[in-house]
């Protein structure tokens, strides 16, 4: 009986201690991006070290090349400039299936497609 006790305490114990593990929090390994023809070459880098690389040459005036980290966070994906640079789309949603990374700043919105 108290082999049985034994073995249902430590089987609970097993089990609780799944129950609170943190789940593996992985970055990202895709390119997001606007066809090729298209003039403004949008594309957005998110790497599994959970760095990011952002370009967004659509002003020619005012060309974007962001650099720096990045959170995930339901499907949700934050932007974290290096050095501070100016204003640009941080704020990114990822679709269910990550084919495409969707943005809206102002009355600007944009939607990317997986490239690579």
């Amino acid at each position: 009986m108290k082999k049985i006790n034994r073995t249902l305490i430590a089987l609970l114990a097993l089990t609780l201690s799944f129950a609170f593990s943190n789940p593996a929090n992985d970055g990202l390994d895709v390119v997001y991006g606007v066809s090729n023809s298209d003039p403004s070459q949008i594309k957005l880098t998110l790497k599994p070290d959970f760095t990011f690389e952002y370009q967004d040459f659509s002003v020619a005036e005012n060309k974007i090349n962001v650099h720096g980290t990045y959170l995930v966070k339901n499907n949700k994906v934050q932007l974290l400039s290096n050095k501070g640079e100016g204003k640009f789309h941080s704020n990114w949603r990822i679709t269910e299936k990550g084919t495409a990374a969707k943005s809206r700043k102002g009355l600007t919105f944009y939607t990317l497609r997986k490239i690579e």
